[in-house]
């Protein structure tokens, strides 16, 4: 069985909100864009009750419910063995859910069967309240079939725990406490040996009575034998009776014992150590495999095994953490995955990577790609889709996105970023690397790279050149259906380079004597060095396009303080004008539904 859709209502930051799942779905987005809420949602609803943790106030959206309030979710299960609900009694009854059905193309449910692509589903809800006499807050799961109150109607149908059980969805949270994992404390591993052949009782029973006789008695002790022998002597003097004390290492019933097991790993330079003195990535390794041999044996036994699992590069190096992806994959009815890590986003394709965004209590979620790509597909958007595609994922998890005219800006700006954040002494914080990503836009294809990323992102914003092409990409990206919030020019006849260059004028003798120094040819003077970073003649010695020699002038402009304040103020005033801040260094020139700003290069 899979979870097709979530609607969310008053839940922490999230007023509303809608989120489509597939079979594999990675969650991304700004921070505090709703990932986690989204994943705690799906545990309130369809996890174990034992493992839910109570409600408060701060639950609901705004912290101050009113007694109207609710917090209320609704999920669309579907992946039932068959579209004929009468053979699923179990789910569809009096007394039990209504059959809806799916339509994944919609993101909706509809009453009644009308397309081949449309699928059985069954809705369950989950809603709360907050009592201001008892100052508790009261919940209910149940089968959803309108939009009533279920706690002024007193009167709804609970979902049975035997049907949350078939669901099967298991949730690893982002705080994880790996080192009780592999013990009868931990949930996990009890289930795991309830799916196996139950619990070793008679081992567990002979280790009980070694405990309650062990060959060497601490009471017999040298050390310890007199102490015990005074307490014995005066037992008996205040009872009259003889009652021996007794040291054990632990409680000697059959549930002590359970909860004493600790786990214990072999290295290399000692027999045994406790897995709280191992490192982190071990624990994290044996206790996912320890929840891959659960989802086996589910699997196995023809359940679904719907994993949750909230940022998995946690603890695991880059490779592992691809290959845990592929093996829960394999092993999963479905996965759904909250990530900040790029490379583990882009694992999977750009149809499942949902782009989360928060915009005052509305949640919106949308895939990056709308439909995989055709094989007709255009080069540039090859290229930003699956060879560049942890770049793009990358630009995408933050509250801004930049689009550049091409390749060689993406570039440049990640240098000027890199050069700004190794200041051994940074005097302004600067906003751009925390909130703006930048897309590495190839072919000058902006126009096709905003139009397509705009259906996923609401902050696109446009750079480009102050030269012909650039004002002619201006009049493209002005119309709103390309999805450009503002764009951003540099200004008449400028280039990435001409910033470069203006950059560099801050302290021109220090950057200069460094870049005459590393530079394989010596352009001399600021002037020869920007004519050679717009060319790509070879004959000229053209630097255009050439990263190594971009990175040896970044290394340069980082040795001056002077020039680090300026590459701050043009990385800064372009984080300002995407966040709709104003600032001297951005004129707007032209207002409307697509503002233009040009770059104002004064001091």
């Amino acid at each position: 069985m899979k979870i097709a859709l979530l609607t969310i209502e008053n839940f922490r930051g999230i007023q509303s909100g809608k989120v489509q799942f597939r079979d594999h779905t990675v969650l991304v987005g700004p921070n505090n864009c709703g990932k986690t809420t989204v994943i705690e949602a799906l545990a309130l609803m369809l996890g174990r009750d034992r493992l839910i943790r109570d409600l408060t106030e701060h639950d609901f959206f705004g912290s101050n419910p009113q007694p109207t309030d609710r917090i209320r979710f609704v999920a669309t299960v579907t992946g039932f063995s068959s579209e004929d609900f009468t053979e699923h009694s179990d789910w569809f009854r009096d007394g039990r859910g209504v059959p809806v059905w799916f339509d994944p193309q919609a993101a909706d449910v509809v009453s009644e069967r009308t397309r081949d692509h449309q699928t059985l589903a069954c809705q369950i809800a989950f809603a709360a309240r907050f009592d201001r006499e008892s100052l508790e807050v009261e919940t209910a799961r149940y089968f959803y079939d309108s939009d009533i109150d279920v706690f002024a109607e007193d009167s709804f149908l609970p979902v049975p725990a035997k049907l949350i059980r078939e669901i099967g969805l298991f949730l690893i949270p982002a705080s994880r406490s790996w080192d009780r994992m592999l013990s009868f404390g931990s949930e996990l591993f009890r289930r795991v040996i309830r799916s196996a052949s139950g619990l070793p009782a008679e081992t567990i029973l002979a280790e009980r009575d070694r405990l309650r006789e062990p060959i060497n008695r601490l009471e017999e002790d040298e050390r310890l034998k007199p102490v015990v022998d005074q307490v014995n002597a005066e037992i008996v003097n205040l009872l009259g009776v003889e009652s021996p004390v007794r040291l054990r290492i632990t409680g000697t019933d059959s549930d002590s014992v359970i909860e004493c097991v600790t786990p214990h790993f072999a290295t290399a330079s000692t027999r045994v150590v406790p897995s709280k003195r191992q490192g982190s990535g071990m624990l994290s390794l044996q206790s996912l495999f320890l929840l891959l041999h659960f989802g086996q044996k589910r699997i196995e036994a023809g359940e679904s095994f719907c994993m949750t699992l909230e940022e998995p590069e946690l603890h695991l190096p880059p490779m592992i953490q691809r290959r845990v992806l592929s093996r829960l994959r394999s092993l999963s009815t479905q996965t759904i995955i909250t990530t900040h890590s790029p490379l583990v986003a882009a694992f999977c394709d750009a149809t499942s990577l949902l782009i989360l965004r928060n915009e005052n209590g509305r949640l919106l979620a949308k895939p990056m790609l709308e439909r995989p790509l055709e094989q007709r597909a255009t080069n540039s958007l090859r290229k930003l889709f699956q060879i560049n595609r942890i770049e793009t994922v990358s630009a995408m998890m933050n509250e801004y996105v930049l689009v550049p005219e091409g390749k060689s800006d993406f570039d440049w700006l990640n240098l000027l970023v890199r050069a700004v954040e190794l200041e051994r002494q940074p005097t302004n914080a600067c906003l751009f690397g925390v909130q703006v990503g930048v897309v590495p836009t190839h072919d000058a294809k902006i126009k096709e790279a905003c139009e397509v990323l705009s259906k996923s992102h609401q902050q696109i914003m446009a750079l480009v050149d102050g030269d012909a092409n650039g004002r002619h990409y201006v009049r493209d990206l002005r119309n709103p259906n390309v999805g450009v919030r503002r764009i951003l020019r540099w200004p008449n006849d400028w280039t990435i380079e001409d910033v470069i260059a203006w950059i560099i004028e801050a302290d021109d003798a220090v950057a200069m004597e460094r870049i005459n120094s590393d530079l394989a040819t010596s352009p001399g003077d600021r002037n020869t060095l920007l004519a050679r970073l717009k060319t790509n003649d070879h004959a000229q010695h053209g630097m255009k396009g050439d990263f190594v020699a971009h990175e040896i002038i970044a290394n340069a402009l980082a040795d001056s303080p002077i020039c680090i304040q300026r590459t701050s103020i043009v990385l800064q005033a372009i984080a300002q004008v995407c966040a709709g801040v104003a600032t001297e260094h951005f004129e707007q020139v032209e207002a409307g539904e697509v503002p233009i700003f040009i770059f104002k290069p004064c001091p």
